[in-house]
């Protein structure tokens, strides 16, 4: 049996190393929107989209010389979907971090909070792990 605090201190930085990366594969791929490099995989990434053909009926065939959609962020911002947002978005995954910091705070027991602090820490906890497992949808997928 772990002591009080542990299970809480645990998900808390679960949350935030799951932050952190999720930020990066995240930043790196509307970087890539960004710079006219929008592959299949980017975009699968933050749309949601996993069919090929409904990616081509939305945003047009790739070139055919490298297979780069010619897209830009407010063409992929407005085709997300729900998967897509669960794979990654910067509010969301902000709003996790910004539980899990509080929730490392030593000032909150002192609210008489914790309640509803576990209860948001749960919640941004199921957000990340269900990203997680949304994510691996995308892996071998071509």
């Amino acid at each position: 049996m772990s002591p009080p605090g542990m299970t809480p201190l645990a998900a808390a930085i679960a949350i935030l190393l799951s932050v952190i990366i999720r930020s990066i594969r995240s930043g790196i791929s509307w970087q890539a929107i960004d710079d006219g490099e929008a592959t299949v995989e980017v975009l699968r990434d933050i749309t949601g989209i996993m069919d090929y053909e409904k990616l081509q009926e939305i945003f047009g065939p790739p070139r055919l010389l490298d297979g780069v959609f010619p897209v830009t962020r407010e063409e992929v911002k407005r085709q997300r979907t729900g998967l897509g947002y669960l794979i990654g978005d910067k509010w969301l995954d902000s709003a996790s971090a910004l539980i899990g910091v509080v929730s490392l705070l030593p000032i909150w027991p002192m609210w008489q909070s914790s309640v509803w602090l576990s209860s948001l820490l749960t919640f941004a906890l199921a957000y990340q792990v269900c990203g997680w497992i949304a994510s691996s949808r995308l892996i071998g997928r071509r």
